[in-house]
């Protein structure tokens, strides 16, 4: 019976991790996407986005690099495992995650409004 509960206790611990990851992926991409579209490079609404759906592990840190039109978000989390300690199927450290996203600043409005304007004289030269 107590390997039955430490079989279900690391299942549910396993779910949290992966459930964790796949969220933290999700909100990297989306900071990310965010700030590569903002003037300042500085998305300052982290907490916001990141709210309250990280149950059974840790807030995630997140860490924000900006190189000329790409911005590179991480976030590392870890699920909260105490419960088993030092048990032996638990690994010691925990089971952390981290995930990343990347995304860049092509300037898409400018590039568009460029190509239009290009256009709009070359209809000029032609008449």
């Amino acid at each position: 019976m107590p390997m039955a509960i430490c079989v279900f206790v690391i299942i549910i611990s396993f779910a949290y991790y992966l459930y964790g990851r796949c969220i933290l992926s999700q909100d990297t991409y989306i900071l990310a996407f965010r700030t590569s579209i903002l003037d300042t490079k500085e998305y300052t609404k982290t907490d916001e986005k990141l709210g309250n759906k990280y149950f059974g592990s840790t807030k995630p840190v997140i860490k924000t690099e900006v190189n000329e039109n790409e911005v590179i978000v991480r976030g590392y989390a870890n699920v909260r495992t105490r419960a088993m300690g030092n048990f032996f199927l638990m690994p010691k450290t925990g089971w952390d995650y981290m995930a990343a996203g990347k995304a860049k600043d092509l300037s898409c409005i400018k590039h568009i409004r460029k190509i239009k304007r290009y256009k709009d004289i070359g209809e000029g030269f032609l008449e």
